[in-house]
């Protein structure tokens, strides 16, 4: 059956000029299903909750066959704003025995005034509307926990990134039996722009061994502080912007904590330590066309190629949703997450995560 959809999409690509057949029937079908998109799932929002700190919480019914989700997983929210799909990626604040009970999950997200995606979910998105969500993605999970286990669990939050653990709490709260050790959420916002007090106030009441603590760095509150019960063995999961993340990582270090006992997801791509600000040629190839460009190289792939006027496919320009994905012919990239550099042959790269080394040559 696969090999045959494979055929059916190459015949389509070639012939229909779209990515698969299901896709040259997307107007069709839309006419009877709205929003409905090839390779994603239709989803229902069924109501929009205002928050502190500019963000709002989207409670979405999806249809009947899209997967259950894991606490700490996220998604890819597609909403077509002006005649034009967009599409991000968000973590599930709702656990999947919310789903199942209630039949709707839960995205909370940061709205930005002049974020060309989040200003428009806010302003324009209503209830009532469908949206498109993939199928859960994302190893960012609870750890196993052996039963009669001492060693403590932290979860360590910035801002928006209170959202995976928000999910991991109800799922705690939920099957909490299993659990012997203190779990400590160590909460980090700025002041008046904590979320959710009032609903991990009532957690507490189903989890009796979380301790949470709103922490305000500028009021004095401390990495250090925060994290100096942490032992070697704790498991820790941390979620916040990319450099709150290595800040933990600092302290967490400096206090012996193995890191094979430590997870993190992060927001925001990394930026290269380096000022390599050296002129590269690249050489893109798309629909047979070829074009010749000159990028600098302190700038990842996808932001040097929009600049020049071109508009490769994207989604969530983190590295996560691998939307962005292409082939590099050939030349030397450096992956910003990881810092390593890839060799001079042919592999698949993600351009939102890629600097170029070297001149290169694109198949987008």
């Amino acid at each position: 059956m696969k090999l045959l959809e494979k055929v059916i999409n190459k015949a389509a690509h070639l012939l229909l000029h779209t990515e698969s057949f299901k896709g040259y029937l997307e107007p069709l079908v839309q006419q009877f299903k709205p929003a409905w998109r090839a390779g994603f799932y239709r989803a229902k929002v069924i109501k929009i909750i205002t928050l502190p700190a500019n963000c709002i919480s989207l409670e979405l019914r999806p249809e009947r066959s899209w997967p259950s989700h894991q606490a700490g997983q996220h998604v890819l929210l597609s909403c077509q704003f002006n005649g034009r799909l967009m599409t991000r990626t968000f973590s599930i604040s709702s656990s999947q025995g919310q789903a199942e009970r209630g039949n709707h999950i839960r995205l909370t997200i940061k709205t930005a005034k002049n974020g060309a995606f989040t200003s428009q979910l806010a302003n324009e998105l209503a209830v009532g509307d469908f949206v498109n969500l993939s199928e859960p993605m994302g190893e960012f999970l609870l750890p196993s926990c052996e039963p009669n286990s001492t060693d403590e669990l932290f979860f360590i939050a910035a801002g928006s990134g209170i959202t995976p653990f928000m999910a991991m709490l109800h799922t705690l709260a939920e099957r909490d039996h299993i659990r012997t050790q203190n779990i400590y959420l160590c909460y980090f916002a700025k002041q008046g722009e904590h979320l959710f007090i009032d609903e991990l106030t009532e957690l507490k009441r189903f989890i009796p061994r979380l301790n949470v603590m709103f922490l305000v760095r500028k009021q004095g509150d401390s990495l250090a502080s925060a994290l100096k019960n942490v032992m070697p063995t704790s498991q820790v999961l941390i979620c916040g912007p990319q450099q709150f993340k290595q800040d933990v990582d600092a302290v967490l270090n400096h206090f012996g904590h193995l890191s094979l006992n430590r997870q993190a997801e992060f927001f925001q791509t990394p930026l290269s330590n380096e000022n390599n600000a050296d002129i590269q040629q690249v050489t893109v190839l798309r629909h047979g066309q070829v074009t010749e460009l000159l990028l600098t190289g302190n700038e990842n792939l996808l932001n040097g190629l929009e600049q020049q006027g071109l508009s490769p496919n994207f989604g969530c320009r983190i590295g996560v949703c691998h939307q962005c994905q292409c082939i590099k012919k050939c030349g030397i990239v450096k992956n910003l997450r990881t810092g390593e550099q890839s060799d001079t042959g042919e592999q698949l790269i993600q351009l939102c995560i890629s600097q170029a080394i070297t001149p290169l040559e694109l198949e987008l």
